[in-house]
């Protein structure tokens, strides 16, 4: 490659992650007590559901990007085991050190109960330790309203944490 071939790939790749920079990437809404057809289908959900919404900052360095992921999806991967589970989202920034996290449970005493367990304890003790920033919300929210999307929680998680960090 000639020199003016390297400058116009770095180029290239300089304008590519700006515009990328701040794009998030998330999964459906999906869940067992979740139908996109019917809605909420979990057995014990009344007229309202309680929503938890995360938003953690990861510190730089490989390793502790790659430990939160790997406590997040160990997470992610045993919540349909839980009772009371209705659905949950997971969003991420593309090229950056941001992660949120949405669940939708039937009762408090359900997220109560997931967030005791042995896997979501281990996550909180472990990669807790690899991030920068944490900002939690909750609230009941009237069950038709779910699926609950990105904009609706980012605005409680705001609304409860006094803004962005």
């Amino acid at each position: 490659m000639t020199t003016i071939q390297i400058l116009g790939v770095a180029i290239l790749l300089a304008l590519t992650l700006s515009l990328t920079a701040g794009c998030t990437v998330g999964q459906s809404f999906r869940g067992p007590g979740f139908d996109p057809g019917l809605g909420v289908t979990a057995e014990g959900a009344g007229e309202t559901v309680v929503v938890a919404i995360t938003h953690t900052t990861v510190a730089s360095g490989w390793s502790k990007r790659r430990s939160f992921s790997r406590h997040l999806w160990d997470v992610v991967d045993t919540m349909p085991d839980h009772p009371g589970l209705v659905g949950y989202s997971v969003r991420r920034d593309l090229f950056g050190a941001d992660a949120w996290t949405l669940s939708v449970w039937t009762t408090e005493q359900a997220l109560s109960s997931f967030l005791r367990s042995p896997v979501h304890a281990s996550a909180v003790e472990d990669g807790g330790r690899t991030l920068t920033s944490l900002r939690r919300a909750r609230a009941e929210v009237a069950t038709d309203e779910i699926p609950l999307g990105w904009p609706r929680a980012l605005e409680i998680l705001e609304a409860q944490n006094g803004g962005t960090p």
